[in-house]
């Protein structure tokens, strides 16, 4: 049975692929709405068929983990939006949905006759969410955008990694999720707005502008004065703060002191309450000017435990420092099982897996979301939904033979 989430009732309509806009669908999801993910018959959402599960039975059935992880409680079907059939069944779904959400190339569904303008003659109430790289409006509007290539255009590039490196993306695809829940927040206050006054609305959601938008400090300090942050690694670029990442015994530990106090605690914690007596690292300014020194320092004292006992020691003692963790350790983290945050379906003997996946990164005290359902096969629910609009099996069949469905 479906969870009677906050948003249970809620109907989206989803012409969405990739991961930015499912995975804002997903949120949604997670708290009761259905959501209805339309994929086109010719050619299905890539994240089914992700490189990074090549040769897996789980990429062989078209349920490829860079899909399974933000499709969970949503259903899908096959739909052509490109004939004039495919569309007319979009406009009946749309005239029932809440919510309409895509991620086509800016200005694909107004030539479609299914863009916000068209739609709400029909669903004066409707919301309507349009998710792409650089917005619908302006000179990049219909222009191609990856995460990649929108770590790069937002400045987020020209910030990660080393001198030697030189500009390194981050390592997973970091606009895109942030986008996903910006899209998500949107959604969510439209609602709102929705149940305040009855009106609905278009909401236009650029990667671009979320990738600035995250990096706030970093964007009003150039927009105001000019100034841009330089290739600093895993250091803060200055002695004055300790963050950096340092070799252990066994494995390496990352530290983040940023106040004088927490510096204090750290030197405590490892048995090094000299260092700040030493004259080379008496001052933020020595400690700038002698910093390769000084991490010479810590990082032998470090050499005496491993990461992880460290980090117990840090900790208590108050100070922050993590051990760096594969993703395999970090799903296994101690505090990710207490706080149930991974929902492990049982094995699914057709898959060769058992399939677990991400909940939301927050707890409702008495309206808790949930998970109810897997991720759906490539147009699980493509007959189930055309039934309920009156389609008879015929019909539905000779949709399928002609390739609208």
């Amino acid at each position: 049975m479906p969870h009677q989430g906050i948003f249970s009732g809620i109907k989206v309509l989803a012409a969405v692929r990739v991961l930015a806009a499912p995975f804002a669908t997903y949120q949604l999801a997670l708290q009761g709405a259905d959501v209805l993910t339309i994929e086109n018959p010719k050619e299905q959402d890539s994240m089914r068929t992700a490189a990074s599960d090549h040769g897996t039975e789980l990429n062989r059935q078209q349920m490829g983990t860079g899909f399974l992880a933000q499709n969970s409680n949503k259903r899908a079907m096959t739909l052509n939006l490109a004939s004039p059939e495919g569309q007319e069944i979009f406009r009946q779904l749309a005239r029932e949905a809440d919510v309409v959400v895509e991620n086509l190339i800016a200005g694909t569904m107004p030539r479609y006759g299914l863009g916000y303008d068209d739609l709400k003659i029909l669903n004066p109430d409707l919301i309507y969410c349009s998710v792409t790289g650089f917005g619908q409006t302006g000179p990049y509007a219909r222009k191609a955008a990856i995460d990649m290539a929108i770590q790069a255009a937002s400045g987020m590039m020209s910030m990660t990694g080393t001198p030697e490196t030189g500009p390194l993306k981050v390592g997973f695809t970091a606009v895109d999720y942030t986008t996903g829940y910006a899209a998500a927040l949107a959604i969510v206050s439209a609602l709102y707005h929705r149940a305040m006054t009855g009106e609905g609305q278009h909401i236009d959601v650029a990667m671009l502008d979320t990738a600035l938008a995250m990096n706030s400090v970093n964007t009003t300090r150039a927009a105001t004065t000019g100034k841009v942050s330089k290739l600093a690694g895993n250091g803060s670029g200055h002695g004055g703060f300790i963050t950096d990442v340092f070799r252990c015994k066994e494995g390496k530990l990352s530290i983040a002191t940023s106040t004088a106090l927490r510096r204090q605690k750290l030197y405590k914690a490892i048995g090094r309450e000299d260092i700040p007596l030493d004259p080379r690292f008496a001052t933020p300014d020595l400690c700038r000017e002698n910093y390769g020194e000084l991490y010479a320092e810590i990082e032998n004292t470090l050499m005496a435990r491993t990461a992880i006992e460290w980090e117990d020691i840090i900790l208590a003692g108050g100070a922050a420092a993590m051990a760096v963790r594969d993703m395999n350790q970090a799903v296994s983290h101690p505090q990710i099982e207490h706080r149930g945050f991974l929902h492990r379906f049982e094995h699914d003997p057709s898959l060769d897996a058992a399939i677990t996946v991400p909940k939301a990164p927050y707890q409702f005290s008495a309206t808790p979301g949930g998970i109810h359902s897997l991720p759906p096969r490539f147009g699980q629910h493509t007959d189930e939904v055309l039934d309920k609009l009156g389609y008879s099996a015929e019909r539905i069949a000779e949709l399928r033979r002609s390739g609208i469905i």
